[in-house]
């Protein structure tokens, strides 16, 4: 029986003409995937107390293609874990014109993704299948994987689209004998609508959950006019809105627990609550919000490094027969494949600039005298959204900023 090897290395973005389409045309089985996934490895993360960032759209669309090469049982597992209830002509339509722009750089906005089909040489590969992935703008090559040349060909091209903010992300024995290999590789770069002001960061205690302290960390500061909400029910937490550049459709939005609430209730909270309320709740603030009302940020500088095998993940939320050498079915591919391995390495860097990234009660507060203060000094969750559509690129948790 014949191997599959997977990843997932990710940085990415989306343009705002090809999230409206997004908007109008995708399930919400897509973001209940996100939330789920992120709620999944939080739990896990929690035991070693790390940091972590994850893409589920990332993730979700790399799914897609074995979707697409699947049967039986294994299909019927992944359409309905990837929240898929349209036809399959609808999501090639959607995911060719999201690929399509992916590349696209804008002057405060910078993105890459490749997306690739390893296949090893002389395997037979459907021509159906072949036909099928063009939908997707994937390029199709291919690789020995006996040999060592596959992992640095693979290596080079993710480094060339994520920037050198990951060099490597596979080594020789995560293929070795493998008759595929799908990758998707992004890449993002924002910068911040209200950029920080280097000269006013100061170093400052980080607490954990408990409240010990965990050292001091370099902490960002400045006053500008953010949406926040504070009291929405049911996420036991605040969310703050720091957008990214011009055109007002990306942001980072920023969820602080309430004093005796963890991430990990956060985030189960937001699996149940959804994105929609937030968003409605953030425009609605936007809409009615006076110019003066600032609020005063005061965030650390981070970068995590993260690298998962999502394996057992994803056979807990439901794809089981994909990674069973006896119940995978990807005979729409080629016969004898199952999947492997499923890696997934991300990178973060937040500072003064922006973000590189290689997801209605009105709350206004009028006419204070002071301006409230949104402390990022304890744990926190955060999520790189298209706020018109409600598309997560990226999401994720700093438990300690020191740490990588």
């Amino acid at each position: 029986m014949s191997g599959l090897s997977l990843l997932l290395c990710v940085m990415s973005i989306v343009l705002p003409m090809v999230l409206e389409i997004y908007a109008q045309s995708t399930p919400q089985g897509i973001q209940d995937f996100s939330f789920d996934l992120l709620q999944r490895v939080s739990v896990e993360v929690e035991k070693a107390n790390r940091n972590f960032m994850i893409s589920p759209f990332s993730v979700w669309s790399l799914l897609v293609l074995l979707y697409e090469g699947s049967a039986g049982r294994t299909y019927d597992q992944l359409r309905q874990t990837l929240g898929i209830n349209f036809t399959d002509e609808k999501l090639r339509k959607f995911c060719k014109v999201v690929h399509q722009f992916l590349n696209t750089n804008i002057s405060d906005v910078e993105m890459g993704i490749l997306q690739a089909v390893y296949t090893g040489k002389d395997y037979p590969i459907k021509n159906n299948y072949r036909n099928v992935i063009q939908n997707y703008n994937m390029e199709l090559l291919e690789v020995d994987f006996n040999s060592p040349d596959a992992a640095v060909q693979i290596n080079e091209a993710t480094n060339r689209v994520t920037r050198g903010l990951i060099p490597y992300a596979i080594l020789p024995e995560d293929i070795y004998g493998a008759k595929m290999f799908l990758l998707s590789s992004l890449y993002f770069k924002g910068q911040w609508k209200f950029p920080f002001n280097k000269a006013l960061t100061r170093d400052e205690p980080f607490y954990s959950e408990s409240g010990e302290v965990i050292g001091k960390i370099p902490m960002m500061v400045q006053e500008a006019n953010f949406a926040y909400v504070s009291n929405l029910e049911g996420l036991d937490g605040y969310v703050l809105e720091l957008p990214y550049g011009t055109q007002d459709r990306l942001a980072m939005l920023v969820f602080l627990p309430k004093r005796g609430f963890k991430l990990n209730n956060m985030a189960n909270n937001l699996k149940t609550l959804g994105l929609r309320p937030i968003l409605q709740r953030l425009a609605a603030f936007r809409k009615s919000d006076s110019k003066d009302n600032e609020v005063e940020v005061i965030m650390p500088k981070f970068m995590i490094t993260t690298d998962f095998e999502l394996t057992d993940i994803l056979i807990q939320m439901g794809i089981r027969d994909l990674f069973d050498e006896k119940a995978a079915n990807l005979d729409r591919m080629s016969p004898g494949l199952f999947a492997k391995l499923v890696v997934h390495s991300t990178k973060i860097i937040v500072d003064e600039q922006g973000t590189t990234a290689g997801a209605i009660t009105e709350a206004a507060l009028i006419n204070k005298a002071a301006p409230p203060k949104f402390q990022l000094n304890r744990p926190f969750q955060y999520l790189i959204v298209e706020r018109g559509s409600g598309l997560m690129l990226f999401a994720g948790q700093v438990r300690n900023p020191k740490a990588a």
